[in-house]
């Protein structure tokens, strides 16, 4: 393994990117063990012009660690979102995933959107390392590089078999051992790499497939609730803090509460497939042109079930509880619960190709220019969200939750037991989605070298042409259960399982009620759908059982073109060597967003809903957008010494806007009922543009040795927030709740409000003459002041006279329920109607500082040695605020990273002990806009191998052997919002170059 801040005076990171030069381009380094990898790391950075990092193979087909996320966090102010222990995602310098962009080749690749948005994040989870090379890191601006990375840009680099010598070949195979599994199999891994150089023309392939499985064990995610403002849209206070059955220290000064919505443990068996496949043909076609033809193939396909079990609490029916000085509502008895009981399942296959032609062309002995072309795409099938199949008791009992410590889970427990034969199935709601990324990219790159001798040294410079096609299809089948019984589902479809102390045994917590129920997915379904015969979907009409039509289909189409020019210097102060890189590149985008949905054509006044928007066919519907910077750079290296190096560099960089918040669809809604609202995505969202500055000594103090240190800041504005218009018309649409009949009701129904809301009674029987329907008290009492109004509206439209109060049997159902449809539709003659329209708009700015301190040593004469890193990040102005209710801005990322590594090696022996350290970070944000965090987390690692041979080695690989949690939280540390324990990873495998 090479790391390093190794940096470029002309970074050409194509095909070409091998052929190093005086320049200071960055060659591929292939290292044999750790010790000399990091020596190599040494050449690199005292070259080095800019700041970067770079991870190079440790042996022919042999990664530092067989995931890249992994190996990347070995890299100063690199962390790792981790998904089942294994790496996937990065964040660097406090910049989360989608503000970094991967390159493979110095490609653009394309990627996929996640559960919660994004869709420019690349998922390393993806790609095994053999057919990789390198890795690098370049964290300060830089023209020649392709813009989207304002945190970093990571380039793969694929192995070039032009670059070995003679034929080589690599196998490896391992047995996975991950010890939470409850899988009877044996998963393996199986990988290999061969390459052969025959002089003029070279070829090289790789492959690799992994299995894995293993059982997560956890919480359920919990939003939480404020209930003071949920009474604002509900028209009623679920939870009173006042009551004095609660014990209340709340102290804080806006009287706020927050309260959980479910309480509930997982429970998930998950199976995940890797496969890779990567091959590249090398010809040199005359002495000054060589032509690559490359391959890259990644795909994993991800299957899971899984059990939720507890119960939703949300405020009602809580008969006790203790609220703490930060307003939670931590211990609580609520009553009238159910332990509700849902099976889960998914099934994602991704799917990613990659088909490239380069031709690198040395047209003199001062120029060469590279032609590059790539067509890519990245698919992704299935549901991202579970399918849920949900069962709740026909019997009730009583929950005690005590809540979550600082550190810890929660923990609940009923005051009665829930046997098979009490459950039966309430809903299901069944989804699918598709989707797919394809890029087509040309580069034009050339590099001009001046031998004159002159200080201007070289120019770089190039064009890029990018189209990038972006699809996203999803479908949802919702399923409520008419009048379920617990007659229609056999008992031994719930299997009692008892929660033994292994259960999330790496958190402080207490289990509670000790049982839960296993339910077999399929079998579920099948007995559901038997008692739900011709059950339809409320939206779309779809029967029972299945996905039913598309819900969403959005297109985005992106025009990315771009120019740069880059010159590099070097010349001498006071006879210390000086190196200096000036750039200038050109940005230009246009945006095209189609969705394909039925636009509303009519405003409905749902009786029990509300407002809503009612659609006619789907249609296409276009939306566009522009934008177009100018991103200067400039970096500067000064030798002050032999061994010590000042760095300092300015630049601007840009990151693009997440393809979720370029859709064109708008989703017609309300708020209290009555206020009119629209949400959708812009596609006029501009990038996000950063002012970069940084500054860095190194002090090369031995042979293998360096301490350095660097400081950074980085200036961004244009950050993506939620911005709400008032007040805008729509397409001609209109209001019926401010018709004359709308206007009516709301008036009668505001007086029975003011005069207390007194029993009506009925017209010419001692009525008190209140338009509001008696019936409608004593069968629905659950009914809010808003839901009595369009009561009233229904019967007013039917020609009921409602002024002396409403009449006895009135309408339909005699009397005891709403006047049918149930709803009034907008017409020509009502007034316009007015939304708040709320959409994502370049409107936050913010800074991030930072500090990277880098120390690696190399005990002379012994096989011991040691890496250190640790950054420190801040940025007041981009961090929530704990105490603000509501919306704010948050970058998601933003959160000190650590790592540390001491190692011994010998001829026969390498033993690696690694811990990897990540501050508090904040994410985002859950619902009811409540700040997201996820809990500092230390992983530790540790690997051994013994060579036997120069051709074999065996080799044991042991993740999370402390078994460190994850724990993720809402605003408080107490208010959890997600636990996961997931356990160690072993891995025992042997290898073989030949």
């Amino acid at each position: 393994m090479a790391t390093g801040i190794a940096t470029i005076s002309a970074p050409s990171f194509s095909q070409e990117n091998e052929n190093a030069t005086s320049e200071g381009v960055l060659e591929e380094i292939v290292v044999y063990g750790i010790k000399n990898s990091l020596l190599d790391a040494i050449s690199i950075k005292r070259d080095a012009v800019g700041v970067m990092d770079a991870i190079s193979a440790e042996d022919f087909g042999k990664f530092p660690d067989g995931n890249l996320a992994e190996s990347l966090a070995r890299a100063p102010g690199i962390a790792i979102d981790r998904s089942n222990v294994e790496g996937q995602k990065i964040a660097v310098r406090g910049f989360g995933p989608e503000f970094n962009l991967v390159t493979l080749n110095g490609r653009q690749m394309p990627t996929v959107k996640g559960q919660y948005g994004g869709g420019r994040s690349f998922n390393f989870g993806d790609i095994a390392s053999p057919g990789v090379a390198s890795l690098e890191i370049f964290k300060t601006a830089n023209s020649s590089l392709p813009s989207g990375g304002i945190g970093s840009t990571v380039n793969m680099v694929t192995t070039k078999p032009l670059n070995v010598e003679g034929t080589k070949r690599f196998l490896g195979l391992s047995y996975v051992n991950d010890t939470t599994s409850q899988d009877s199999g044996s998963p393996f891994e199986a990988e290999m790499l061969f390459a052969t150089n025959q002089g003029r023309w070279g070829f090289s392939l790789s492959g690799a497939y992994h299995e894995r499985t293993n059982r997560e064990t956890g919480t359920r995610e919990s939003n939480w609730i404020t209930p003071n403002l949920m009474a604002q849209s509900e028209g009623y206070l679920r939870v009173d803090a006042s009551n004095p059955n609660y014990t209340n220290l709340n102290e804080r000064v806006d009287g706020n509460t927050f309260y959980r919505e479910p309480a509930a443990f997982l429970i998930k068996d998950n199976d995940r497939t890797r496969k890779n496949l990567q091959a590249t043909l090398q010809v040199e076609l005359s002495d000054s042109v060589t032509a690559t033809v490359d391959y890259t193939h990644s795909g994993v396909q991800f299957e899971s079930r899984g059990m939720l079990f507890g119960s939703w609490l949300g405020g009602w029916d809580t008969q006790s509880a203790t609220i703490n000085q930060n307003g939670v509502f931590t211990d609580v008895v609520v009553g009238n619960r159910a332990y509700d009981h849902t099976a889960t399942w998914s099934k994602l296959e991704s799917d990613n190709n990659s088909v490239g032609v380069n031709l690198a062309w040395d047209v003199t002995d001062a120029l060469s220019i590279s032609l590059d072309y790539h067509s890519s795409t990245a698919e992704l099938a299935g549901n991202i969200f579970d399918n849920e199949l949900g069962f709740t008791t026909d019997v009730k009992g009583t929950i005690t939750v005590d809540g979550a410590s600082a550190s810890g889970v929660n923990s609940f427990s009923y005051d009665r037991d829930f046997l098979p034969e009490n459950y039966m199935g309430t809903y299901l709601f069944l989804r699918d989605g598709y989707q797919e990324n394809e890029i087509e990219q040309v580069q034009l790159k050339g590099l001009w070298t001046n031998d004159s001798g002159s200080v201007l040294q070289s120019i770089s410079f190039g064009v890029s042409s990018i189209d990038n096609e972006y699809l996203n299809q999803a479908s949802e089948g919702n399923f409520g259960s008419q009048g379920p019984s617990v007659e229609d589902y056999d008992d031994a479809l719930f299997k009692e399982r008892r929660l033994t102390n292994s259960f999330m045994n790496s958190f402080s917590r207490n289990i509670g009620t000790p049982y839960y129920y296993s339910i077999n997915p399929v079998d579920a379904l099948s007995a559901f759908a038997a008692a739900n015969v011709g059950l339809a979907d409320p939206v779309d009409g779809t029967v029972c059982c299945s996905y039913g039509t598309l819900d969403s289909n959005e297109q985005v189409k992106e025009q990315l073109d771009s120019a740069f020019v880059q010159f590099n210097f070097e010349t001498s102060v006071n006879d210390m060597p000086l190196r200096v890189v000036a750039g200038l590149r050109y940005e230009k985008s246009d945006t095209t967003s189609v969705s394909f949905y039925p636009a509303p054509t009519t405003i409905r006044w749902d009786m029990i809903a509300g407002l809503i928007g009612v659609g006619g066919e789907s249609a296409d519907v276009p939306r566009y957008g522009d934008s177009s910077e100018v991103l200067p750079t400039i970096a500067a290296a000064l030798n002050i010494t032999e061994n010590q190096v000042i760095r300092a560099s300015w630049g601007k960089s840009i990151a693009r806007p997440n393809l979720g918040d370029l859709g064109a669809e708008l989703n017609i809604g309300s708020k209290d009922f009555f206020n009119l609202t629209a949400q959708g995505g812009n596609p006029d969202l501009g990038p996000l543009l950063s002012t970069n500055f940084d500054i860095s000594y190194e002090n090369y103090y031995a042979e293998g040795s360096y301490f350095a240190v660097a400081a950074f800041r980085k200036e961004v504005k244009d950050f993506i927030g939620s911005r709400t218009i008032e007040d805008q018309p729509i397409d001609g649409l209109t209001n019926p709740f401010l018709s004359e009949i709308g206007q009516q009701a709301q008036a009668c129904v505001q007086a029975w409000v003011d005069a207390g809301r007194p029993q009506t009674g009925f017209p010419g029987e001692g009525g008190t003459g209140d338009c509001v329907s008696q019936q409608a008290l004593w069968a629905q009492p659950w009914m809010n002041d808003q839901q009595h109004m369009g009561w009233v509206a229904l019967a007013i439209s039917r020609g009921i006279d409602v002024s002396n109060g409403f009449p006895w049997g009135a309408c339909d159902y005699d009397g005891w329920w709403r006047c049918e449809p149930g709803y009034i539709d907008g017409t020509a003659a009502d007034p316009q109607a007015l939304f708040d329209i709320t959409q994502p708009y370049n409107m936050e700015s913010g800074a991030v500082n930072g500090i990277e301190v880098s120390w690696q040593h190399l005990f002379e004469g012994t096989p011991y040695g040691f890496q250190f890193n640790f950054t420190k990040v801040s940025g007041g102005n981009v961090e929530p605020n704990k105490n603000v209710v509501g919306e704010q801005f948050v970058l998601p990322g933003l959160g000190d990273s650590g790592n540390i590594s001491v190692f011994m090696e010998t001829q026969k022996h390498t033993l690696r002990l690694a811990l990897n350290y990540r501050g508090e970070t904040a994410q985002g944000f859950a619902n009811y806009f409540q700040p997201v965090y996820v809990d500092e987390r230390k992983q530790f690692d540790i690997s051994y191998q013994y060579r036997f041979s120069d051709a074999l080695t065996i080799f044991a690989d042991a993740m999370n052997i402390t078994d460190e949690e994850t724990r993720l939280y809402v605003r408080y540390p107490e208010m959890l919002f997600l636990s996961q324990d997931h356990g160690p990873v072993f891995k025992f495998g042997v290898r073989s170059n030949f």
